[in-house]
């Protein structure tokens, strides 16, 4: 094991090969805040896939239909511009969010934290015990108490993993698929028992043997942690000044020395092997486990709290704020106007989408002496729920003759149609070549027009 725990790189030992960690239990202010949070957040994150709205789930991408389901609206990918400017406003508030307060997405709310730290965690500690059993135990020599114990807990963890993967495919394969998957033989739907298979295996692989190197290793999120926040960001630190001189006094004097009693529980209770003494680290997740164990020192030692604390780096120094909060103003007003402009596009957005693409390999037949005939193929698509009965006319002051005079047609909530179009104008009507006209989809409270032009003849 790691004799050197929090002064090198925690899981990496002195031959380079991995050290398992076994972070100590914690309790306190922050803990308790989070583990409420994490429950609300496993809610969500395992409930989603299975609300429904008006039969429709409330959120599904579907790849092989290039499709996004979004509360009772259906988007394609021809609709991925009019998300664009809220992609941009979430960067820009996870730029606020971590000039502000750093890494605390990875802490507090990142999917790999909590379910790691409140759900594997906790089934770890019911069959194996405290981390210092734990450590004891995977030290020591194989016994039939430690065969068992492992066994029935991976176990657990391979049902909690089963159920988080075939959840994470029900946001890309829509649960009616994963139940029709899971209550029919498996020979029927083999390619949805792979999928499920492989997801399980990702997840359980993770947060069984891979666990806080995702963190360390794999998450882009530390690096940009240390790219945006700077002096005035409220971040986990150890108060130096307050804290030097370290140790706990021979005899229990401890004159000469600063608050921290270096009982290193700080460095026990963190979940990726750092120090937090050592300043900033791009380890650090910011989950506040330190922050509580170092306050339960504290209170023992009957010290103010704090000691290590959510703190910026002028805080520490007794200064204030330099410039002003104008750097989270800018984010803050850049993410909200980006969010108008798509949530107002996305308003504005008609109910079914048409593009009118023109068909056949020349651009227009001559029909008799005096018509001419365009052909087009509609690509509608039905971007709500309900299905709808739709029919074409022309809009008001524009004329013609199409193929669906009078007939109606179906679309489905959700899908999409092919609809081949004839439209026979006169040929006089043509001037240098084209016709701008228009024609509108009508029918269960629909009116969608929508512009089309026809080509022709050279006239005067």
């Amino acid at each position: 094991m790691n004799s050197r725990l929090g002064e090198e790189q925690g899981t990496i030992g002195a031959n380079g090969k991995r050290v398992w960690l076994y972070p100590k239990e914690v309790t306190g202010f922050f803990t308790r805040h989070r583990t409420h949070l994490a429950w609300v957040l496993m809610l969500i994150y395992l409930g989603v896939p299975w609300v429904r709205w008006h039969g429709d789930p409330i959120f599904l991408i579907d790849f092989p239909a290039q499709k996004l389901s979004l509360l009772g609206n259906n988007f394609w990918a021809k609709d991925i511009p009019l998300f664009l400017p809220l992609f941009f406003s979430f960067l820009l508030f996870v730029f606020l969010v971590t000039a502000r307060y750093g890494r605390v997405w990875c802490g507090w709310a990142c999917p790999q934290t909590v379910f790691l730290q409140f759900a594997f965690d906790p089934v770890e500690k019911f069959f194996e015990g405290k981390a210092s059993k734990r450590k004891e135990r995977d030290q020591n020599p194989w016994t039939k108490e430690w065969i068992w114990r492992k066994t029935l807990k991976h176990a657990c963890f391979a049902v909690i993993a089963w159920w988080i993967g075939n959840t994470a495919l029900g946001y890309f394969w829509g649960t009616d698929k994963l139940t029709f998957a899971m209550l029919h033989p498996s020979m029927e739907n083999w390619p949805g028992l792979v999928m499920v298979l492989i997801f399980s295996g990702f997840f359980y692989a993770n947060f069984a043997f891979f666990r806080e190197q995702a963190c360390i290793m794999v998450c882009p999120y530390a690096r940009l942690q240390s790219v945006i926040p700077d002096e005035n960001t409220s971040l986990i630190s150890y108060d130096v000044g307050r804290g030097e001189k370290r140790g706990k006094g021979a005899g229990g004097s401890r004159v000469g020395f600063g608050d921290c009693t270096d009982c290193k529980q700080c460095v026990l209770v963190c979940p990726t092997g750092i120090d937090i003494r050592q300043g900033q680290q791009l380890e650090c997740i910011g989950c506040a486990r330190c922050v509580d164990a170092c306050d339960i020192t504290m209170e023992a030692w009957k010290k103010p709290k704090g000691l290590v604390r959510y703190a910026s780096l002028r805080e520490f120094q007794g200064k204030k704020p330099k410039g002003g909060p104008w750097r989270m103003l800018l984010y803050g007003a850049l993410s909200m106007i980006m969010a108008t402009v798509s949530i107002t596009l996305l308003i504005r957005r008609p109910i079914v989408s048409v593009d009118a693409v023109r068909s056949g390999s020349a651009p227009y037949t001559r029909v008799g002496g005096d018509s001419i005939l365009n052909t087009f193929i509609l690509h509608l698509r039905n971007n709500g729920s309900p299905q709808r009965i739709l029919k074409l006319e022309w809009s008001k002051g524009a004329s013609g003759n199409s193929s669906w005079e009078g007939r109606t047609f179906a679309i489905p909530g959700g899908q999409s149609l092919d609809l081949p179009l004839e439209i026979r104008t006169a040929t006089p009507d043509f001037k240098r070549g084209r016709l701008e006209t228009e024609m509108v989809l009508v029918g269960n409270s629909t009116h969608v027009p929508f512009a089309i032009e026809l080509a022709g003849p050279w006239g005067k």
